[in-house]
């Protein structure tokens, strides 16, 4: 009989293989392993304090706040004020739409990460056809760092889950969460694969959280028009027919009569792109942040630069409500006592659970 004999360099070989770690992946199953601080009847309420042109108030004090719920004056119970930093969440659509940007990505989000203190916790979730969880909370910047410029490496999937990335990242790491924490999405805003989670669900889920959120959009029209119609346009391309009926969407006419196969890739294109910009508003709206559409990709410094600014001028309130709480929706209403000051907090209530 011949025994075979391993050299030792198989071994290193077999033991480098093992160590290799793969992105985790987000599914339904997947737990939570953050801790939150927040008690469990608790409300917190971002607020942003300006004056009536706009500008930001950083000086507000404890006694000048005043909290309503159900028309009801609240006690507060805990004020975090612009100097204390948000953890920050970034979720990032790393679907085949933004290979060309791949560079300009990493090269903006690096520098928007430096401008946190070292001791905040960071952490760097991507998407396409599944949801990855490329560095989980950490106050390791080589880590954060190391996830950022493999931006993109992983071959993208054929679709793009942002629902579901949206529905996962906040259930499984974002709650249980600390008060000061804020999500960072990047996206076109088009969703080709969430099949079973709807818009509506979708903007419910991040409604109930109360996760501040930013949604910052780049919808890059080449990538789409190359999708549903990869074929430039030709002169030989039948145009419409003056003085038939249907539709008009700028220079693009679709409807009754002869349209050319260019015209309805155009119009699909700027569908999508419309759809695409009203989920994100909405979703910037239930997550009491900013929408900030990029016309070109140079632009994602400048996007990062408003959020970062935001943030450092951000309170977050805290109170326990007064009145027996149920499964619905409670108006509330935050104001200063001082005079000429304006108040921006997360939607004008919150969802609370027995």
């Amino acid at each position: 009989m011949i025994k075979m004999k391993l050299k030792p360099r198989f071994f290193l070989l077999f033991f480098l293989l093992l160590s290799l770690k793969l992105p985790e992946t987000l599914t339904s199953k997947a737990q939570s392993n953050r801790g939150g601080e927040a008690l469990d009847e608790e409300v917190f309420i971002h607020v942003r304090f300006t004056t009536p042109s706009g500008q930001a108030v950083t000086d507000i004090r404890r006694e000048e706040i005043r909290v309503l719920a159900e028309g009801k004056s609240q006690q507060v119970r805990r004020v975090m004020y612009p100097d204390e930093p948000f953890d920050i969440g970034l979720l990032m659509d790393v679907s085949p739409s933004k290979e060309e940007a791949v560079d300009s990505i990493r090269h903006d989000t690096a520098r928007f990460v430096s401008f946190f203190p070292l001791q905040n916790p960071i952490m760097v979730l991507t998407f396409d056809s599944q949801v990855y969880v490329d560095c989980d909370w950490t106050t390791d910047r080589k880590k954060v760092d190391e996830a950022l410029w493999e931006f993109g490496l992983h071959k993208p999937g054929g679709s793009t889950v942002l629902r579901e990335a949206v529905v996962l990242a906040v259930e499984q790491k974002f709650l249980p969460r600390k008060p000061r924490t804020a999500m960072i999405l990047f996206s076109d805003g088009v969703d080709t694969g969430s099949g079973q989670v709807s818009e509506k669900e979708s903007l419910e889920v991040l409604k109930k959280s109360g996760v501040l959120t930013y949604c910052v959009q780049h919808f890059s029209f080449a990538f789409h028009r190359k999708v549903h119609y990869p074929t430039p346009r030709s002169p030989r391309d039948i145009q419409s027919i003056p003085g038939t009926t249907g539709t008009k969407v700028g220079p693009i006419f679709v409807g009754r009569g002869r349209t050319s196969e260019r015209d309805w890739a155009e119009y699909k294109v700027k569908t999508i792109h419309e759809n695409a910009v009203n989920y994100l508003r909405q979703l910037a709206q239930a997550g009491g942040g900013l929408h900030l559409q990029l016309a070109t990709i140079n632009e994602l410094g400048k996007a990062y630069d408003k959020i970062a600014e935001e943030l450092s001028q951000v309170y977050t309130i805290s109170f326990i409500p007064s009145h027996k709480r149920g499964e619905r929706f409670h108006s509330i209403r935050v104001m200063s006592t001082r005079d000429g000051v304006i108040t921006r907090y997360r939607p004008a209530g919150y969802w609370a659970a027995r």
